[in-house]
């Protein structure tokens, strides 16, 4: 279908060509044919008037004489041969108003009023010449009045000539012209025609089948071929240029698209290996703590063999961190994303002093001394026990592992309030403080980062902090550090809370 209507379009504009070249050859030599019949029927009326009027003054000289000398049959012979020579044309002479001599009486039926008029013209001895009727003149009618004899005898000499002989001409004329005219037409529309189909048809739908053959190949088209410096040939040369370049391009942009497929596929699989190093940092990070607690509290329990309660209260922090893990195994062997935890009531003194406690043999081990401060009652809040221990034990992790050989920790709880929106809202204070190494000002702004780490040699993964920001932020409070080069470093923690009920 498309291809039907594509070869209309072309022939249409070969029709509208032919068509437009028709209409304008027609109004050119229609106007031309009208100008030229209106000359000729012109030049013909001269001519009749020029002949007649040149007969008549003959014959005017000639009658004049033959009745001065009183021989009307000179003048009848006369008339006679007149009117075998020129059947179209009538003479009559009138004296006065009356037809003294005709040249035949049955040669033209002259109209009453052409013979009213020429009795009148020869009664006034006026000279006169007219065609009748005179829209579409059948008549030339010429009347000349005596000289010589005027005097003595008044009269006229007058001549009706047939127009028929004119007129068949005239026809004749007409009938060449519009021959001629009409030949002409068609003979230059099927010309127009023809070249159209020679030089723009045939050329346009070469060149569409090429654009067909280009759109529906993965393969460049043969060039067309180029002749001649017209507008086509202007035409075929560019498009065999254009589709030299686009499929180049194609090439181009398959190769391009191939590359970044192989880039896609190298990213996804760095992707993929950047997932499982997440995964296995933070399961390294979140099991790694607790084993260590196990590990220490297992060594202290070795040591203790006559201490009951303490042998407990050890195997007790041991089952606790062991429920941890499995909990942290659990959550990764069913692919579970981290969810904000569920909050409960918690007594947040006792659960940063049970934290303490964990990690004291260790503490005393590197001769770090830990402090306490809280006040002495504290309400129980709407806050996830689990959560509030991990940021505690994140935050004492780091600062153990900033003290060299021996220094101090100190954790201090206060009670603050918030503003947010216009409301003051009740919180809880959490500081961290130690007397360590300190951090680098220029690693102040990347500290809760992934992965960010200064302690990657001693095995750190850099998850510790970045944790303890994303459980703060999922409990609504913030954190802010502040460090010291080689004087130590605090962290502030903020969390609102609301009483549990």
């Amino acid at each position: 279908m498309q291809h039907n209507g594509a070869e209309s379009s072309i022939m249409s504009i070969i029709y509208k060509l032919t068509l437009s070249l028709f209409a304008l050859s027609l109004l050119v030599f229609g106007i031309y044919g009208t100008y030229q019949l209106r000359t000729e029927a012109q030049d013909l009326r001269d001519d009749v008037e020029k002949e007649t009027r040149l007969l008549a003054y003959s014959l005017l000289v000639s009658v004049e004489n033959a009745l001065r000398d009183r021989q009307t049959e000179d003048v009848q012979e006369l008339l006679q041969q007149i009117e075998r020579l020129k059947p179209s044309i009538d003479v009559r002479i009138y004296i006065q108003n009356h037809i003294v001599i005709r040249s035949g009486a049955e040669s033209l039926a002259w109209p009453e009023k052409v013979e009213q008029t020429l009795q009148q013209t020869a009664l006034d001895g006026e000279m006169k010449q007219y065609y009748f009727p005179a829209d579409k003149p059948d008549f030339l009618v010429l009347s000349l009045p005596f000289n010589k004899i005027s005097a003595a005898m008044p009269g006229n000499l007058a001549i009706v000539r047939s127009l028929q002989k004119m007129k068949e001409d005239l026809s004749k004329t007409k009938t060449y012209i519009l021959w001629s005219f009409f030949s002409f037409v068609v003979f230059t529309s099927l010309l127009c025609l023809f070249l159209g189909l020679v030089y723009i048809s045939r050329p346009l739908r070469e060149l569409r089948q090429a654009m067909l053959a280009f759109r529906n190949s993965r393969e460049p088209p043969e060039p067309l071929p180029v002749s001649g410096k017209d507008e086509l040939a202007s035409v075929r040369q560019e498009f065999n240029r254009m589709t030299a370049e686009l499929f180049s391009a194609y090439r181009r942009l398959d190769a391009e698209t191939q590359h970044r497929r192989q880039l896609q596929r190298a990213l996804q699989d760095a992707d993929k290996l950047i997932t499982i190093g997440q995964l296995s940092a933070g399961l390294a990070h979140e099991i790694g703590s607790p084993l260590q607690i196990v590990n220490g509290r297992a060594r202290a329990l070795a040591k203790c063999n006559d201490d009951y309660d303490e042998v407990r209260r050890i195997a007790n922090i041991l089952v606790d961190q062991t429920d941890r893990i499995t909990r942290i195994v659990q959550r990764l062997l069913e692919f579970a994303p981290r969810h904000p935890a569920e909050p409960m009531n918690c007594d947040v003194i006792a659960a940063i002093a049970e934290v303490i406690d964990m990690l004291g043999f260790e503490a005393r081990r590197q001769g770090v001394t830990m402090t306490f401060v809280h006040p002495e009652i504290l309400p129980l809040v709407s806050l996830n026990k689990d959560s509030v221990q991990q940021i505690v034990l994140n935050l004492l992790t780091n600062a153990l592992a900033a003290i060299d050989n021996t220094g101090a920790i100190t954790i201090e709880l206060s009670r603050t309030s918030l503003s947010y929106a216009d409301q003051t809202i009740p919180a809880l204070k959490l500081t961290v403080g130690d007397t360590g190494t300190g951090i680098a000002p220029e690693h102040l702004s990347q500290l809760f980062e992934h992965y960010f780490t200064t302690r990657g040699r001693q095995g750190g993964t850099g998850l510790g902090l970045a944790v303890v920001k994303t459980l703060v932020t999922e409990m609504g409070g913030s954190i802010a550090a502040e460090s010291e080069q080689g004087k130590g470093s605090l962290f502030i923690i903020h969390l609102p809370w609301r009483k549990f009920l």
